[in-house]
């Protein structure tokens, strides 16, 4: 075991008797094992849980700590919950606690999921409490005078740190707490209100206020009746199928912040380089939107100075601006960027996603290598336009019922120089980063290795529109993974997820607006003889659209010769100078890609690798993989707006499947430049 590893086990005034070691990476983080004790019989048996028993007990959740299943119990010392007492309800005792308290207290701290701290990382924990809250996980090192090292520290929910790690039981694992898990009622706007002084984002916060937008992050949960019952038709449709149907549909959102320190280094351009941000919100805030109207009229020339006076107006300079700021979707640190190891790397190694913001426009993030792993906003360092992006911290933000907030290093911007990069990039983005509900409902990159089907009724997503002849299904092939409806560890998929329909499909898909120009749009997607054939169709109107292109037969390899494709492996390498991964083909690898491209076809990326027998070998790249395909669907002037695609079945059998892996959108700079497009 490491030493830089450690976590700090802070010692007790009342220890427990401990034998044993679980072994999870992390030295010293656990002292006990049983094999015989519940998380109840482990409670009971330690005085400084005797508080948090009556609190079990009372919430009625106490029988359920000793029966069989997988449990976290985030439990609290005695002293935790006398001082959560005296802090929120002074003059009460235990004893006299409203039942809801209990309730919500007891529930706060218990998981459906044994996660033990090599399960934890910065952002959220993988699974909601049992009261429907995701909590959030601050791991920081911090030095240790009396050990003369840097220790591991947990903290959930900023204040409560993990004092005692990774006890294993029969139905689970206890981590012992020193503060009461502080679950906040608030929806996110409400909490960002009652924190933003104390955290410094005070100017942030105002022009979040002034522009209105607050009244656009208030909602959790679609309980319309008719969401409502269509989710309680498929659970029945599907229990004891074994498939899975989400429990309801809920919404969140995400924040990025700039702190009032930031705004202090900048001046205002309209204003005699006055600092932005003083102290005194009513100027700041005009030196703000000042700043902001200098940015987003050089970006949307032909709305200089008409929203000037209305900051509520959507098309406002700084109403575009905080916008910009914001996702409608609920995502902690760890998962904005979905870094799936072996199967999907970006840029050369980078992990790279790309979502729509509440603005209309895409944000770039990516974890830079470079940089520790640390995850950037519009970052694109390229040589012919380089944007050096502003950095996300990975402490300091927090979350709420409805969403979370993080902090920002320098100035989020949406300018001239972020658009060329965007006018300058191949966007590819999975299907399961469009749809935001798979974040709101924590079923993007499902953990479970089963690979089981999620099924979802119509009207479930934006962006996402099909009828009742259509069934939606979504899963995951865990690396590596053998199980499951007779999924098999070397079927390939971007991110590892899948977006399938069944039945006679009819289903049309929204793409985020992209800067004016023209592109290539692409489908990455599954081809075997499992798949079907769709007549595909192109518009800005969903009622209005037209086809393009013939029908595209999924049935069809890569060894069709209407495809075209020879794997990299049997052909001359002109790309790589690598002498070793030539085999003597006549036809180079750039040769075979030409024909492929004229034939309407690509391979499929470079960067995008199945698991074969739990390693990556060369000849598992995607461009050796008969039955992954790019489909070059259609090549269009696009003027800034989203645009849609409509995938209708023609294909007369039955049980045959659409997939759509990810839709890739490429600027003419990049597919007919002066330098050849990457393979990545």
């Amino acid at each position: 075991m490491k030493a830089k590893n450690k976590i700090w086990i802070v010692v007790m005034a009342m220890t427990l008797t401990m034998t044993g070691c679980y072994d999870d990476g992390v030295e010293g983080d656990s002292f006990y094992v049983s094999q015989q004790q519940t998380i109840g019989d482990f409670l009971e048996a330690g005085e400084q849980y005797s508080a948090f028993n009556q609190i079990l007990a009372r919430a009625g959740i106490k029988g359920l700590m000793t029966t069989y299943g997988q449990y976290t119990c985030l439990a609290p010392t005695n002293e935790a919950i006398e001082q959560y007492i005296t802090e929120h309800h002074p003059g009460m005792e235990l004893g006299t606690l409203p039942d809801s308290t209990v309730t919500a207290i007891a529930k706060s701290h218990i998981i459906g999921e044994a996660l033990l701290t090599h399960d934890m990382h910065t952002g959220y924990l993988p699974r909601a409490n049992m009261y429907e809250r995701k909590i959030q996980v601050t791991i920081t090192q911090e030095y240790d005078s009396t050990r003369g090292d840097s220790v591991t520290v947990y903290r959930l929910n900023t204040k409560s740190r993990i004092i005692a790690a990774n006890d294993t039981v029969t139905n689970g694992v206890i981590h012992t707490l020193d503060h009461v898990l502080e679950q906040s009622s608030y929806v996110l706007p409400d909490y960002m209100q009652s924190r933003c002084e104390a955290l410094g984002f005070t100017l942030f916060m105002a022009a979040l206020q002034k522009t209105q937008l607050t009244d656009l992050l208030l909602e959790e949960k679609d309980e319309s009746e008719a969401m409502v019952q269509k989710l309680a038709q498929y659970a029945a449709k599907y229990t004891g199928t074994g498939e899975k149907v989400p429990a309801s549909r809920r919404l969140g959102y995400t924040v990025f912040v700039e702190k009032d320190e930031v705004y202090a280094t900048l001046t205002d351009p309209l204003n005699d380089n006055k600092p932005i941000y003083t102290g005194d919100l009513e100027s700041d805030i005009a030196s703000l939107a000042n700043y902001a109207k200098v940015m987003m009229d050089e970006v949307y020339p032909g709305d200089a100075g008409l929203y000037d006076d209305n900051p509520a107006h959507r098309k406002n300079p700084l109403n575009r601006y905080m916008a910009y700021h914001i996702l409608d979707r609920n995502v902690g640190y760890n998962n904005l960027v979905n870094a799936t190891r072996d199967w999907s790397v970006n840029e050369g190694g980078d992990y790279t996603e790309y979502y729509e913001t509440l603005e209309g426009n895409l944000l770039r993030l990516q974890t830079v290598s470079g940089k520790g792993n640390a995850v950037y906003l519009n970052r694109f360092m390229r040589s012919n336009n380089a944007v050096e992006g502003v950095e996300v911290k990975s402490t300091e933000g927090e979350s709420t019922i409805n969403g979370n907030f993080q902090f920002v290093n320098g100035i989020l911007k949406f300018d001239a120089e972020v658009v060329s990069m965007f006018k300058n990039t191949r966007i590819r983005i999975d299907t399961g980063s469009l749809l935001k509900e798979l974040t709101n409902n924590d079923i993007r990159l499902d953990k479970d290795d089963e690979m089981l089907w999620w099924y979802f009724p119509t009207g479930y997503f934006d962006g996402l529109d099909y009828d009742d002849n259509s069934e939606c299904k979504y899963n995951r092939w865990p690396a590596g993974k053998s199980a499951g409806n007779g999924t098999h560890k070397d079927l390939a998929a971007h991110q590892t997820d899948n977006l399938n329909f069944d039945g006679e499909y009819d289903v049309t898909i929204r793409f985020p607006a992209v800067p004016a120009g023209q592109y290539e749009i692409r489908l990455g997607y599954c081809c075997n003889a499992l798949m079907s054939i769709s007549q595909i169709y192109f518009g800005y109107d969903k009622q209005l659209m037209m086809p393009v292109g013939i029908p595209l037969d999924m049935n069809l390899t890569g060894m069709d010769p209407k495809v075209g494709m020879i794997q990299d492996i049997n052909l001359f390498d002109d790309i790589t100078s690598d002498a070793s991964a030539n085999v003597g083909g006549l036809v180079t690898i750039t040769e075979n890609d030409r024909a492929m491209r004229n034939l309407g076809y690509m391979k499929g990326p470079a960067a995008m690798y199945r698991v074969e027998n739990d390693r990556v070998t060369q000849k598992s790249r995607m461009t050796n993989d008969w039955w992954y395909m790019r489909r070059i669907i259609t090549t269009q002037q696009l003027d800034g707006r989203p645009f849609y695609l409509r995938f209708r079945k023609v294909d007369e059998r039955t049980g045959r499947l659409l997939n759509l892996d990810f839709i890739e959108v490429c600027p003419r700079s990049i597919y007919n430049g002066a330098i050849p497009e990457d393979r990545f």
